[in-house]
């Protein structure tokens, strides 16, 4: 019923909608670029008072060099020992009171409320899944591998000078990436995961995270008619993973699917409700900015693609690909299974900007720009 409650809302309002325009006049970047800038400096004051309220191991645990390989390695897989996985970053465990105030502060200043909400609501879901019989502790003695505690704040460079920085909360299921540069934020890449995505049973029964990504998603694909499925449908099996996870953000050189520029506008509008669900979990001043990039590459230059079902409660993959966005959905697999069928419950995404993942863009203007890398 939500399902079709929403499908209903959403293709009477597409109609009314008018065509967006991505093109901006440049008071209203000026605007942009100051907002930015004041986010900026009010995300450097964050960094900087969670800093300031750690002792000297904290802080070398979360204070790392901005230039090198360091800020780029991340991943969304539980903090199990025999993976090993995490070497940067302040566990939110290892944290006093205070201090998780402080870091909360920091971890929702470049997102919106909703992406807050999104990101804190991965980190409760682990909790939930450490009670599960896969990481419950077999011993008191034991502590499970997962948990709210199990996420990792850590902070490159130094915030708030003209240099650029950048910040990073890694933990199971969740990888936000967040580059400064001068006065421009750019957040990506971006992993979220969700295990329950529904919760099934226990106080927080019903409770559903990630389920916008799904109902969106199915309500296009669904809309399709058969000639655009053709095109949009690649396989009727899922792939085991996102395919461009932590270090292959370049595993995906082509673009493959339906083009928008196929679409009805009744469905372009749908697809465009989809992206938004992810580029806005981002603050507002930020997702402004990108959405408009996004836009300008609609519809001739956006590609969308599908594997497996169209049915609620099935295993299913899709991606959204332009020169300025790429997003990819994934049901996971069941682990507890021998046939490690996929999973409906456990789900997958992860939000790239081509381009200037790590603020790749920025940073190239700033380095053939400013002066003091002229001679570089």
């Amino acid at each position: 019923m939500k399902y079709i409650l929403l499908t209903i809302w959403l293709l009477t309002f597409a109609v009314l909608a008018a065509e967006p325009d991505s093109k901006k006049s440049a008071k209203e970047n000026y605007q942009i670029n100051s907002e930015q800038s004041h986010l900026a400096d009010t995300c450097a004051a964050a960094a900087l008072t969670f800093l300031d309220s750690l002792d000297k191991d904290q802080r070398g645990l979360a204070a790392w060099p901005f230039v090198g390989d360091k800020r780029r390695k991340w991943t969304y897989y539980p903090n199990v020992p025999q993976l090993d996985v995490r070497k940067e970053g302040l566990a939110i465990k290892a944290m006093s009171g205070e201090q998780r105030i402080a870091a909360h502060r920091l971890i929702e200043c470049g997102l919106s409320s909703q992406g807050y909400q999104k990101a804190s609501g991965v980190m409760r879901l682990d909790d939930i899944l450490g009670q599960t019989d896969l990481y419950r502790p077999r011993t008191p003695e034991e502590e499970a591998p997962v948990g709210s505690g199990y996420f990792f704040l850590a902070i490159f460079g130094e915030p708030g000078n003209s240099l650029p920085w950048g910040w990073q909360l890694e933990g199971h299921h969740l990888g936000l990436n967040f580059t400064v540069v001068d006065g421009e934020i750019v957040f990506a890449p971006a992993f979220m995961g969700a295990d329950p995505a529904e919760v099934p049973d226990g106080p927080y029964a019903g409770w559903r995270l990630l389920g916008a990504e799904v109902d969106k998603a199915l309500m296009l694909v669904n809309s399709l008619n058969s000639q655009q499925r053709e095109r949009a449908i690649l396989a009727d099996e899922i792939p085991e993973r996102v395919i461009t996870g932590p270090g292959r953000a370049d595993a995906l050189k082509e673009y493959s699917g339906l083009p928008a520029s196929e679409l009805s506008q009744e469905q372009l509008y749908l697809l465009q409700e989809l992206i938004r669900e992810y580029v806005l979990n981002s603050a507002a001043v930020i997702s402004t900015d990108h959405m408009a990039a996004i836009l300008q590459s609609m519809p001739d230059e956006t590609w969308f693609a599908w594997m497996g079902p169209t049915t609620p409660d099935s295993g299913i993959y899709y991606r959204i690909h332009s020169p300025t966005v790429l997003i990819e959905f994934v049901t996971a697999r069941n682990r507890q299974s021998p046939t490690r069928e996929p999973n409906p419950n456990h789900v997958h995404t992860i939000f790239r900007y081509p381009g200037n993942d790590f603020g790749d863009d920025l940073l190239r203007r700033h380095y053939e720009t400013s002066p003091d890398h002229q001679h570089e």
